[in-house]
This record gives structure tokens, C-alpha cells and sequence, in this order.
């Protein structure tokens, strides 16, 4: 079992120290089933992408961006399917998120060093 309360402060907490406004852990590891809490602070982005892994989105705290060809939000207590498109993800407010996703075998990591990193780039 894993107590997502805790977690949440916790994680919270570690982006607004980083100096990226990004904290990730992986909360659930099994076999193809990757289950991951981001943590954005308001204003952060995750890096645009284009991803084929089933995923979806579950957010514990706060409220995201979904930049696609056509954009969406996603509120706390609501879970939301990401679509196989290309998009980029921006936190409206500090939030706090689990991203279930379906990795085929052999890229297990390959989920976190591809979509779960912050855009440091300037804008």
C-alpha cells in the first residue's frame, strides 16, 4: 500500500526547493505499470512530446495545462486520459499528480528520462 497523503506534502515541498519547480518519484514499479507523482510548481512545464505509451493523468492537487492541438485543463480530482498527440503540460497552479502509463518491456526507465523532465528552456 502506499499512503499518498504524505507523499504529496513531501513532494510538493521538493519542487518548490528545486530549482526547477519539478519533483518526480515512482510510487508503484510492477512489471509494464509505471505509476509516477510529479509535482509542479505554478508556471512549470514538462518538455513537449509525443508519446504512443497508455497513460493517463490523476491529479491530486491543484490544476495542469494540456497544450495540444486542442488544449485542455485537468483539476485536482480529476483523471483524464492523455491522448497519443504532441503536447506539453503546464502547471496553472502548484500541483501534485500520478501518471499511471503502460511501458512496453525493456523501457522501463525510458518513461521518466523522455517525458517526465522539466522545459528549462527560456521563453
Amino acid at each position: 500500500m502506499v499512503a499518498l497523503t504524505p507523499i504529496i506534502t513531501r513532494s510538493i515541498d521538493a519542487a518548490r526547493g528545486s530549482g526547477t519547480g519539478f519533483h518526480s518519484e515512482g510510487v508503484v514499479r510492477r512489471a509494464t505499470l509505471q505509476q509516477t507523482i510529479l509535482s509542479l510548481t505554478e508556471g512549470t512545464q514538462l518538455t513537449e512530446h509525443e508519446s504512443e505509451v497508455p497513460a493517463s493523468i490523476y491529479v491530486l492537487h491543484g490544476a495542469i495545462r494540456v497544450e495540444a492541438p486542442e488544449p485542455f485543463v485537468i483539476q485536482q480530482g480529476e483523471l483524464h486520459e492523455l491522448p497519443e498527440l504532441r503536447r506539453k503540460v503546464v502547471a496553472v497552479e502548484d500541483t501534485v499528480l500520478l501518471l499511471s502509463a503502460a511501458v512496453a518491456e525493456g523501457l522501463e526507465g525510458a518513461l521518466h528520462d523522455y517525458v517526465l523532465a522539466p522545459d528549462l528552456s527560456e521563453e
